[in-house]
């Protein structure tokens, strides 16, 4: 029997919590070594619960699930921009997958459900930040036709990090 393709759909409230632990859990995977220890530990999942319910329900952010046979794989936030100097753009604000579905083109997927999104609310660009060590993740971007814009920095713990700002105009 062939397996299913994995499906990809807007995320209800009620899902938010789950949500929020499975990108918590990638966001501690992907910056381990990138960001320091201490501060990857003290992380709360609740904080980021609260922070994704509320953008749910203020509605400056929209939520894509990507599943496999009823299994979370992938999720995305994304929706009103919070990135100084481009307020009037789309972001990208998070997009992970399980690590064992990279490199399976299900991020090239969900990239795409998030941009028509975009642009059918009317945005005519796109941006979105990463940190500056997550080279795989600049890559992504870049093969999708973003260009760094901005580097800023960004405290997180007792320490600077250095945020690559990438930006690309819709279709």
């Amino acid at each position: 029997m062939e397996a299913k393709q994995p499906t990809i759909r807007p995320a209800g409230r009620e899902e938010i919590q789950t949500i929020a632990g499975f990108l918590h859990n990638a966001w501690k995977f992907t910056y381990r070594g990138i960001v320091a220890d201490g501060y990857l530990d003290t992380m709360s999942e609740d904080d980021r619960y609260q922070a994704l319910l509320q953008r749910f329900d203020e509605g400056t952010s929209q939520f894509l699930v990507l599943q496999e046979d009823e299994k979370l794989i992938g999720a995305a936030v994304f929706g009103m921009s919070f990135t100084k100097d481009y307020e009037q753009d789309g972001e990208i604000t998070a997009i992970y997958l399980r690590e064992d579905c990279i490199g399976q083109g299900y991020g090239h997927r969900l990239f795409e459900r998030i941009e028509q999104a975009l642009t059918q609310v009317g945005y005519t660009h796109f941006v979105l930040d990463v940190l500056a060590g997550n080279t795989r993740a600049q890559g992504f971007y870049q093969k999708h036709g973003y260009e760094v814009v901005a580097q800023h920095t960004i405290p997180l713990g007792e320490r600077d990090y250095p945020l690559t700002i990438m930006r690309k105009p819709s279709k």
